[in-house]
């Protein structure tokens, strides 16, 4: 079987730039907040609930709304996977119109194609509880990644939504060190 077609791939890109977004104007920054109990399906196969399933660990969670962030994604997970190796990190695509929900299997079918294997469980898209999150941490717009870090007990220790810089990737290495997880 062939990757993913480029009718598959202009579809996903569709739906990104698709995607619902909050009332123009400031959004609240959710610093000390507990995230919602939202749940999606690991490109793996498995269902995935935040932050339930993080057993009391500390996590970064990738939230993007769009296909466009994909560069971002990977510039975050990148420094992620350097800076701190031994924290949970996923990459959560977040897809709050419902007009797609019938699709999901086939969208994640597509994703697949351009993720490696051994990353499957750490991809968890968001569909019925999609716009739970995204009402929770807002949709700034943009073609950058909502990089959240949860504490242990799954509150916000840590959120940026401006892109990955040097200077934002710092700031989130700190914060994981003093949640006192860095390797």
């Amino acid at each position: 079987m062939k990757g993913p077609s480029v009718l598959n791939a202009a579809a996903i890109a569709a739906l990104f730039s698709g995607a619902i977004m909050l009332e123009a104007g400031e959004v609240e920054v959710p610093l000390g907040k507990k995230l919602p109990s939202v749940a999606g399906n690991s490109l793996a196969g498995g269902e995935v609930r935040f932050p339930e399933d993080l057993a009391g660990r500390p996590a970064v969670l990738l939230v993007a709304y769009r296909r466009g962030t994909q560069a971002d994604v990977d510039r975050w997970m990148a420094f992620v996977g350097k800076e701190a190796p031994g924290v949970a990190l996923f990459e959560v695509p977040t897809i709050p119109n419902p007009v797609w929900r019938p699709l999901s299997g086939w969208i994640d079918s597509g994703m697949r194609g351009g993720v490696p294997r051994v990353k499957w469980g750490a991809v968890v898209t968001l569909y019925g509880d999609a716009p739970l999150l995204r009402d929770f941490l807002g949709d700034r717009g943009g073609y950058t990644t909502h990089v959240v870090l949860l504490d242990r007990e799954g509150r916000v220790a840590w959120f940026d939504a401006g892109g990955f810089t040097e200077q934002s990737g710092r700031a989130l290495a700190g914060a994981i060190r003093a949640l006192g997880d860095a390797p």
